[in-house]
């Protein structure tokens, strides 16, 4: 057995050990190394009902957050067409883009919605609210929905005027911002709709369309797409186990808001995505753009540090040290989804790891293999 092999093997051992403790539903696992996916595979099942399926490299699974990654790469492909600079204001762009204080968003950059930034709250919640099935998300007492709109202070009737990405974008005119622009760091996903909406009325063409055609066909990723309905029929894909009990969990889909986090993708097509992220010959984006999605921009707030006094944040990547190595990464989760996709760029190494159920031993799992691989 090769060195690589016995590295592999090493994985393989761990992880199906550490799934039996867990008692997890179904993870996949991509690495890749160099040009190359040097692992590709499946552990337990993607679904349960009506009758187990085994998981693997190609299972369509909700990548959630990491869908924020692409939108970032299709905005640098307008700076690279020069159709836009990440400094300039939103509102050159989308003149009814406002806040609470228009004086202080009209500054706020392409940049800032980028790198969490801009000044925005972190708790807005208005882009997962408008999921279709939102009150089955909600409905484990008779109360909680309600309860979900309290939180984010909003109404059931200001949902529904939501149909479209400009309408998020208008909503934010009832935000009042929570630090001054350029001068904090705060994860503010709905950021990503604005700017999937600052992208269409740029290249008048819809974000979905251009992704497929600029990204995910040159990869040739053809098992990555925006469409749940697709998804929810292909017989390869996951359904999502909350809790030890094991409750199927509503299926994450939201169209209008796929750039934050309802893309939907596998273990094999993330390894292509991570070695275009890897190896700067791609002809997707020119390398200096892609290097500068990894410089890290701002710290992070102390609750995503996860122990790290250094991790920052760059245009949609997190950036991080491990054991002396630059670690470049982000993950993603909804009740019973989890994902994380991280590579090493001094080891021209990448791992995903995509779970359908709760927990964060996909955490444990890619420490693990990068620890393999440094040792």
């Amino acid at each position: 057995m090769n060195k690589t092999n016995y590295k592999l093997s090493l994985i393989t051992d761990y992880i199906n050990e550490i799934i039996n403790i867990e008692q997890g539903v179904g993870l996949s696992v991509g690495i890749v190394k160099d040009s190359d996916i040097i692992y590709s595979k499946g552990f337990g099942y993607s679904q349960l009902q009506p009758v187990k399926r085994p998981i693997d490299g190609d299972t369509l699974m909700s990548i959630q957050s990491i869908s924020k990654n692409f939108m970032a790469v299709s905005i640098m492909q307008l700076v690279e067409k020069n159709l836009i600079s990440l400094d300039h204001p939103v509102v050159k762009h989308l003149p009814y883009f406002r806040t609470k204080y228009k004086e202080h968003s009209d500054t706020i950059t392409i940049r800032q919605l980028l790198s969490h930034t801009a000044g925005f709250p972190s708790n807005l919640g208005i882009a997962n609210m408008i999921a279709p099935n939102v009150k089955e998300i909600f409905s484990d007492t008779p109360t909680e929905f309600q309860e979900a709109l309290d939180y984010y202070n909003l109404t059931e009737e200001e949902i529904r005027t939501i149909q479209t990405r400009d309408d998020i974008t208008k909503w934010f005119k009832k935000v009042e911002l929570e630090y001054p622009v350029g001068q904090g760091w705060n994860y503010c996903t709905d950021a990503y709709v604005i700017l999937a909406d600052l992208f269409e009325k740029i290249t008048g063409s819809n974000w979905e369309n251009c992704l497929k055609d600029e990204i995910l066909t040159p990869l040739k990723m053809n098992r990555t797409t925006n469409d749940s309905r697709i998804v929810e029929m292909d017989m390869n894909s996951a359904r999502y186990y909350l809790g030890q009990g094991r409750i199927e969990t509503p299926f994450p889909k939201n169209s209008t808001s796929a750039p934050i986090g309802y893309l939907y993708s596998t273990a094999n097509d993330l390894g292509k995505y991570m070695l275009f992220h890897l190896n700067t010959h791609s002809k997707i984006l020119q390398p200096n753009l892609v290097e500068e999605m990894q410089n890290a921009i701002h710290l992070v707030s102390e609750e995503w540090r996860f122990e790290s006094d250094i991790r920052s944040y760059g245009l949609a990547w997190f950036i991080d040290k491990y054991r002396g190595l630059r670690i470049v990464e982000h993950g993603g989760g909804q009740l019973a989804v989890r994902s994380l996709m991280s590579i090493v760029p001094e080891l021209n190494l990448g791992v995903v790891i995509l779970l359908n159920f709760d927990g964060t031993i996909h955490h444990d799992i890619c420490k693990k293999i990068i620890d393999i691989f440094i040792d």
